[in-house]
């Protein structure tokens, strides 16, 4: 079996909205691309979750009404998805659409456990929809592949850049972003010195992944950045540069009082609109 015959599963966690409809548009060229599937999927939360049952029964009643009328509405928003996304599937036997209903982030970390790579739309990943908290959780949590879609997935097959600094985070990235290396006329390693850990510095040689990118099949550059200037800058200015259509990095942050605070050079790379499409891992 050649590359070329592996079949990518593209996983898009939908809003749930009219927004859903150009993010699928995205993947399904994104599947073109990189001969995948685009698996839809849209989780609710459970109704009986979200009340609190009392021993009285006025409550007891009105608790049982509000639950009812919030499934009503999650069988009508689930109507009304999947009215989208057959509009979409009639020209590509490739889209599909599943229901999870539960806790979002838990049942859709264990649906990305094998998906190949998981789309999110911008104002997502920028904290500004319904299921931010979902990418939150899938990219910090569950380690998934997240694919940023920010300039035309034709693009894809320009320039692509490799944030590089030797982590595991980075190396996950890379490992995940191989079907999209792979459709790259051109692949350059960038790295910032100055921003490297003493530790291990060898082990963060781009020589390194230039090798292992041989290895698998794509001829690499790489191209040292100001270690003097701040790397999330000189990060965007080599993608202007070399015109990327493709940044793939490490995402790094930690968890407090429940909420994800993103490092400095991944919070730059998520909050400006003007980076390339984006692969990050955590």
């Amino acid at each position: 079996m050649t590359h070329s015959d592996i079949l990518a599963e593209i996983l898009v966690p939908l809003r749930g909205d009219e927004t859903d409809v150009a993010l699928l548009q995205q993947g399904l060229a994104l599947a073109d691309l990189v001969n995948g599937k685009v698996a839809s999927v849209y989780a609710q939360m459970d109704p009986t979750e979200l009340m609190a049952w009392s021993a009285d029964g006025a409550f007891a009643t009105t608790s049982a009404t509000l639950i009812q009328s919030a499934r009503d509405g999650n069988e009508q928003a689930w109507t009304d998805v999947q009215a989208r996304v057959e509009a979409l599937a009639g020209g590509h036997a490739g889209l599909t659409v599943e229901r999870l209903v539960g806790l979002q982030d838990r049942l859709l970390a264990r649906r990305a456990a094998l998906s190949d790579i998981v789309m999110f739309a911008c104002e997502t990943v920028r904290g500004k929809t319904n299921i931010s908290p979902v990418f939150e959780a899938l990219l910090m949590d569950a380690h998934a592949p997240i694919f940023i879609p920010r300039t035309p997935i034709s693009m894809l097959t320009g320039a692509a850049l490799i944030a590089w600094d030797g982590s595991v985070e980075a190396g996950r990235a890379a490992k995940a972003a191989l079907p999209l290396l792979r459709k790259a006329s051109t692949v350059i390693i960038i790295q910032s010195v100055g921003a490297l850990e003493d530790e291990g510095k060898d082990l963060s040689d781009p020589a390194r992944l230039q090798d292992w990118l041989g290895r698998q099949g794509i001829t690499a550059q790489i191209e040292l950045m100001d270690a003097s200037k701040d790397a999330a800058s000189e990060i965007l200015k080599a993608c202007t540069a070399h015109g990327a259509g493709l940044l793939v990095a490490g995402a790094y942050g930690h968890s407090r009082a429940r909420e994800f605070v993103f490092g400095g050079v991944t919070r730059t790379l998520l909050k400006t609109v003007t980076t390339p499409s984006l692969m990050l891992c955590h």
